[in-house]
C-alpha cells in the first residue's frame, strides 16, 4: 500500500465519490446534488497544480526504485491521471458544466414536434433516433441534433485545451495499434457490413449516413428476439448457471425505472465501493440493449470486488483498459450462439448473428477510428482540422457519413477511445483463455468464476499489461480479428 501524500489521495478519494454520483445521476435520469464548481471547490487540494505535482514526482521515485514494486506504480499512475482529470475541470469549470448539462437542455428543434417550448432535450433523440423506422424521419432527427450541439463546440475546445494544460497526452502506440485494426477489419466492413446497412435501411454503397449505422447497431431486423422485459431475466439466467451473485452480496443495486431524462444503455459506477455500486440502465428492445445490461454487470462486479480495506486508488480509480474489458467479456456472449439460445431464449438465423457480429466490428472501427481523430487534435488543436479527420475516419471506419455538427462531439484528449479499443483485445484474449482452460462453454461452467475473480477481486488495482502478462504472451490484436472473422463468417 501506498503510505505517501496521504493527504492528498484521501481528498482524491473523496472527488472520485462526488463526480462518480454526479455521473450516476444524470444517467439515471435524476437531478443533481451539486454543480461541477462547487464540487471542485471542496476539494481544492486535489484540483491544484501542486497536488499534481506531487503525484507526478512520486510517481517518478516509484518508477526509478530497484526492485520495482508494479502495484506501487500502478496507483500513483492511476492516481495522477485522475489529479490531471481533477485539474483539468478546475481550470474550465464553466465549460465543463455546459457540456455536463448539455443533453439534458431543451435545444433540439424536431420538425413537425413542437416539444418543450419548441425544443428537446438531446438525450431524448439520442433515446428515439436508432429504433425510428423512417430513414427520412431519422435524417430530419440526426439534423436537428447537429444543429442544437455544434454551438457548444467552443466549450469543447475550452475543455480540450485545459486538459492538454494538465497533461493530456495522445499514446504514441496508439496509432499504430488502431491501423492494426482497421487494416484487420476492412474487408469485413466493406462486403458484410456495407451489405448489411443497405439489407436493413436501404441505404446504398456510398450514401450511408451516421443514422443509418445506428439504426442497424441498435434495432437489427432480430431486435424483437430480444424484449425488453426479458433484459434481467436473461442476464439472471446466465448468472444462475454460473452460480454468480450478480449483487455482489448485496452490493449492486439495480436500477431500471424509465425517466424522461434518463440515458439509454446501462452504466455501472462506484457509489460507496465495495459497499455499494448503482447499475442503471434503460430497458429497451434489442440486442444492443441486452449486451449493454451485460457489460455493465462486469464493470459492477470489478467495482464491488475489492476488500474494503482496500486502497483507495482500488476502490475509485484504475486503468480504463481493464474496466472496459470488465464490460466488452460479458458483452461479447451475444456472439455466443448457445448463450442466446439457451439465456435469451432466442433462435437466431445466420444473418442474424453476423448483424450482431458486425456491430462488435464496427464498435472497434469507431475506437480505432476516432484514435486517431484525437491524435490529429492533439496536434492542431481541437478546431477544424480535427473535425475533418474525425469525419474522415469516421466514414473509413463505417462506409457512412457523419454530420459536420456532430464532428467534435466524440473527441476525448484522455483517449477514451484508445482504452476503449485496449479492453476489446484484454477481453478477447480473457475469453480464449477461458476456453481454453473451462472448455467452448466456459461461459456457464462455475469454475471459470475463480478466474473471473482474480480480475475483479483487484478492482482498480490490475493494468492492462499485467492482465495479459498472466495469460502469458505480449498484447496483441490478433485474438480480436480472429474472433471477429469467426463470427461473420
Amino acid at each position: 500500500m501506498l503510505r505517501e501524500l496521504g493527504e492528498l489521495r484521501e481528498d482524491a478519494a473523496g472527488l472520485a465519490a462526488q463526480l462518480a454520483r454526479a455521473a450516476y445521476l444524470m444517467a439515471a435520469g435524476l437531478e443533481q446534488q451539486a454543480s461541477l464548481r462547487q464540487l471542485l471547490k471542496l476539494h481544492a487540494l486535489a484540483c491544484s497544480a501542486e497536488g499534481l505535482a506531487q503525484a507526478q514526482e512520486a510517481l517518478a521515485e516509484a518508477a526509478a526504485e530497484d526492485p520495482r514494486r508494479p502495484a506501487r506504480i500502478a496507483r500513483l499512475t492511476s492516481l495522477r491521471a485522475f489529479l490531471m482529470r481533477a485539474r483539468a475541470l478546475s481550470l474550465e469549470p464553466g465549460a465543463a458544466q455546459e457540456l455536463f448539462e448539455l443533453p439534458r437542455r431543451p435545444l433540439v428543434r424536431l420538425p413537425g414536434d413542437a416539444g418543450l417550448h419548441g425544443a428537446v432535450p438531446a438525450v431524448r433523440v439520442f433515446r428515439e433516433l436508432p429504433a425510428t423506422r423512417a430513414r427520412e424521419r431519422r435524417g430530419e432527427m440526426e439534423a436537428a441534433l447537429a444543429a442544437a450541439l455544434q454551438p457548444a463546440d467552443g466549450a469543447r475546445s475550452a475543455v480540450w485545451d485545459a486538459a492538454l494544460e494538465a497533461g493530456a497526452r495522445p499514446d504514441p502506440a496508439g496509432a499504430d495499434l488502431c491501423e492494426k485494426i482497421l487494416q484487420g477489419t476492412d474487408a469485413l466492413a466493406a462486403d458484410l457490413g456495407a451489405w448489411l446497412v443497405e439489407r436493413h435501411t436501404g441505404a446504398r454503397r456510398g450514401s450511408a449516413e451516421r443514422h443509418d449505422l445506428l439504426h442497424l447497431l441498435h434495432a437489427p431486423r432480430c431486435a424483437s428476439a430480444f424484449p425488453r422485459g426479458e433484459m434481467l431475466r436473461t442476464v439472471r439466467r446466465w448468472s444462475e448457471m454460473l452460480h454468480l451473485d450478480l449483487t455482489a452480496d448485496g452490493a449492486v443495486k439495480a436500477d431500471d425505472e424509465d425517466r424522461p431524462l434518463k440515458w439509454p444503455g446501462a452504466r455501472a459506477l462506484p457509489l460507496d465501493p465495495p459497499w455499494e455500486v448503482g447499475l442503471t440502465f434503460l430497458p429497451e428492445e434489442g440486442p444492443r440493449a441486452l449486451g449493454a445490461l451485460l457489460g455493465a454487470t462486469g464493470v459492477a462486479q470489478l467495482r464491488a470486488g475489492p476488500p474494503s480495506d482496500a486502497p483507495p486508488e482500488d476502490l475509485w480509480l484504475g486503468d480504463p483498459a481493464v474496466q472496459s474489458a470488465c464490460s466488452a467479456l460479458p458483452e461479447g456472449l451475444l456472439r455466443e450462439r448457445e448463450f442466446v439460445r439457451r439465456c435469451a431464449k432466442a433462435e437466431l438465423s445466420r444473418d442474424d448473428e453476423r448483424a450482431i457480429a458486425i456491430a462488435a466490428v464496427f464498435d472497434a472501427r469507431l475506437a480505432a477510428a476516432r484514435t486517431l481523430a484525437e491524435i490529429t487534435a492533439h496536434e492542431s488543436g481541437l478546431g477544424a482540422r480535427a473535425a475533418a479527420a474525425w469525419r474522415e475516419h469516421f466514414t473509413r471506419a463505417t462506409g457512412a457519413q457523419l454530420p459536420a455538427g456532430l464532428a467534435l462531439c466524440d473527441l476525448d484528449p484522455w483517449s477514451s477511445a484508445l482504452a476503449d479499443l485496449r479492453g476489446r483485445m484484454l477481453a478477447a484474449r480473457t475469453r480464449l483463455f477461458l476456453r481454453e482452460r473451462y472448455d467452448e462453454d466456459f461461459w456457464r461452467n462455475p469454475r471459470s468464476v475463480q478466474s473471473l475473480q482474480g480480475m475483479w477481486g483487484r478492482g482498480g488495482r490490475a493494468t492492462f499489461a499485467e492482465l495479459w502478462a498472466e495469460m502469458g504472451g505480449e498484447p496483441t490484436v490478433e485474438p480480436l480479428l480472429q474472433e471477429f472473422t469467426e463470427a461473420c463468417r
